[in-house]
């Protein structure tokens, strides 16, 4: 095992001869991998991080001194971390095994940059890697949840993912490797041990040597998907594009694709959309637009012509901008920058406020004649949902009323229009 174990870490090191940082919890695989660490002879320098995530009371205590005391007796520079994963994951209403993954890698990252360590070693096996397979087929994840567990994702290096966990407890046995059972691998409540505990077991009587075609479909699926991303990146520059922060998928170059459903929900998926919002999504065309979707980051509108996606506002309170300066010699308004309006300062109160539209508002556009419902003129511009919600009312007081300046950042109200008099420019913005 000692001389796969380092064929396999030499070729994911790929020429990298840096230092190297250890992921060990205590259990047999982790532990197993310290071990090969220490008899290995690709050579690389390593240290090791543990992390106690404080979940069961006085075991994890008793895992971190274990993996201590194996590393002080070796001379291996040794680091550990407590977290209270459990107030974490509530905090955050995320599951304990999510907020686990979170609090570690985050503090790997971490110690690597701090340390300069170039990789980070973990100890994931070919049964992880199949557990992952199914649950993420139960989960439905579509075909880039079947390619299992990657070998190395970016820093992350995986180099016992040819390996059982059979061998390795046989290998640990015959090693006299010691390491410490983590009592809740004996929970079959918990999915990824009922799997372990009660399928796999099935499986092995069906096929003995399943987990080596687990491994060899999860590399075949892997190339699908890489054949599938370099289709994606084809089709994204036949059906994308990009206005500000939204982008765009043409509707009518959606429907000229016989594998639409696949391709929007490849296009949607990055932004958090479900394969269910993409095929709710599809329903509409045809229909009236201005249907919306929530993904927990965007905002997916079906307008006119395309799909939009928008980032969630982190905020929804603008803060209005006045900047005021001397026309310079040959000022055009028509110039401006995007998201601001020229107007003529001195026709502006001092003062000026903004506030969301309302339903009934009035002003009188540039370049048209009388007013206008502002609900009308964004009809006429054509403006999805979005760009309606983000609009803003740019407006004074006086003891007459409520007086529209502009309506931000689309047109300026025509009193306020710049003029061959005009001496004073104010540009008008909004920002977040």
């Amino acid at each position: 095992m000692q001389a796969a174990f380092d064929r396999e870490l030499s070729r994911l090191l790929d020429g990298y001869g840096g230092p190297l940082l250890l992921a060990v919890s205590g259990g047999v695989d982790s532990m197993t991998l310290l071990h090969l660490m220490r008899h290995s002879t690709v050579g690389c320098p390593f240290a090791v991080a543990h992390v106690n995530f404080m979940l069961r009371p006085g075991d994890c205590d008793r895992d971190e001194a274990l993996v201590r005391d194996t590393c002080e007796a070796s001379d291996i520079p040794f680091f550990t971390k407590k977290f209270d994963t459990a107030a974490y994951a509530s905090g955050r209403g995320i599951s304990i095994e999510m907020a686990a993954r979170e609090l570690r890698y985050g503090w790997f990252s971490e110690l690597m940059d701090v340390h300069g360590y170039g990789r980070l070693l973990v100890a994931h096996n070919q049964n992880d890697s199949a557990e992952t397979m199914l649950l993420n087929l139960l989960r439905g994840t579509g075909l880039k949840g079947l390619c299992g567990i990657r070998e190395a994702s970016g820093a992350v290096l995986r180099p016992m993912l040819g390996f059982s966990r059979k061998q390795i407890e046989a290998f640990a046995a015959e090693q006299g490797i010691a390491f410490r059972e983590d009592v809740t691998n004996s929970d079959v409540e918990i999915s990824r041990n009922r799997l372990r505990h009660n399928v796999f077991p099935e499986f092995e009587k069906i096929n003995p040597s399943f987990l080596n075609t687990f491994r060899e479909e999860a590399g075949r699926f892997a190339q699908a998907q890489a054949v599938l991303d370099e289709l994606l990146e084809a089709k994204r520059a036949t059906l994308c594009s990009r206005n500000g922060d939204a982008e765009g998928i043409s509707i009518a170059a959606l429907e000229s694709e016989p594998h639409r459903e696949y391709w929007l929900y490849r296009l949607l998926e990055q932004y958090g959309f479900t394969a269910a919002q993409t095929a709710s999504a599809l329903e509409t065309i045809g229909g009236q637009s201005g249907k919306e979707f929530l993904s927990a980051t965007h905002r997916l509108i079906r307008d006119r012509e395309y799909f939009k996606i928008y980032p969630l506002e982190i905020g929804s309170e603008y803060k209005l901008e006045v900047d005021t300066f001397p026309r310079p010699a040959g000022f055009d308004p028509k110039g401006a920058p995007a998201g601001v309006l020229y107007a003529d300062a001195d026709t502006l109160p001092q003062r000026l406020q903004c506030r969301p539209w309302r339903h009934g508002d009035r002003f009188n556009p540039l370049g048209m004649k009388g007013s206008r419902l502002v609900s009308d003129f964004f009809t006429d511009l054509k403006l999805d949902l979005e760009q309606k919600n983000r609009a803003r009312i740019v407006y004074w007081e006086d003891a007459s009323g409520e007086h529209i300046a502009a309506v931000a950042p689309w047109r300026i109200a025509d009193r306020h229009k710049i003029t061959p008099t005009t001496r004073r420019i104010a540009a008008i913005r909004l920002s977040l």
